[in-house]
Parts: C-alpha cells; sequence; structure tokens
C-alpha cells in the first residue's frame, strides 16, 4: 500500500491532464475566443485542471507532476490536432514527441 499516494497522484495527473487536452482542442474550436460559451468552457475545464494538478502535489514532486502533465498534454494535444483539424505531424515534429515522452521516462524514473 505505500505507492497508494502514488497511484492517487497519477490518477489527479490524468484527469488534469484529461482537462488540458479539452482546453487546447475547445481554445481551438472557439475561433480566436470569439465564441463566448466555447471560451467559457475553455477557461472552466483549464481552472479544472490546475486544481486536479494542485491535488497530485500533495505526494507528488513538483517537476515530476508538471513534466507529466505538459508532456501528455503535449503529445496528445498533437495527435488530436491531426486527428480533428488535419494538422501536419511533421517527421520533426514526431521527433519531438518521441524526445518528450523520453523525457517525461526519464523524470519519472529519477524519482
Amino acid at each position: 500500500m505505500s505507492n497508494h499516494p502514488q497511484l492517487i497522484a497519477i490518477l489527479w495527473i490524468i484527469a488534469a491532464c484529461c482537462c488540458d487536452i479539452i482546453g487546447n482542442v475547445l481554445t481551438k474550436l472557439s475561433d480566436g475566443f470569439t465564441q463566448k460559451r466555447v471560451a467559457l468552457m475553455v477557461v472552466v475545464v483549464q481552472i479544472a485542471a490546475f486544481v486536479f494538478l494542485s491535488f497530485s502535489l500533495k505526494s507528488m514532486d513538483l517537476s515530476v507532476a508538471y513534466s507529466l502533465w505538459g508532456g501528455l498534454g503535449i503529445v496528445a494535444t498533437s495527435l488530436l490536432g491531426r486527428i480533428m483539424f488535419g494538422e501536419s505531424l511533421h517527421p520533426v515534429k514526431v521527433l519531438g514527441i518521441a524526445i518528450t515522452i523520453v523525457a517525461i521516462i526519464y523524470l519519472k524514473l529519477s524519482v
């Protein structure tokens, strides 16, 4: 049971990532925040993302929590940008995503 707080922290990170990713997609859909309802939803889910991130910090180092949150958000948002909006995934972007994933793994292993 010694890993219980870490598991809870990771679940909070996943919740924060989901909110962040939803917020990123909604930001694109808000058309430069001209779509007021969508813009309001962006604000709500981004606040939720920070709240969930803060919950994870009760039992996880800030450097690890933030890198997991940011890195997973970057990877998922890049993939959703491709799937939903037809954005390019140039080989250099794919390399950057791969480097991000490796960096997250190394940071997590260092704790």
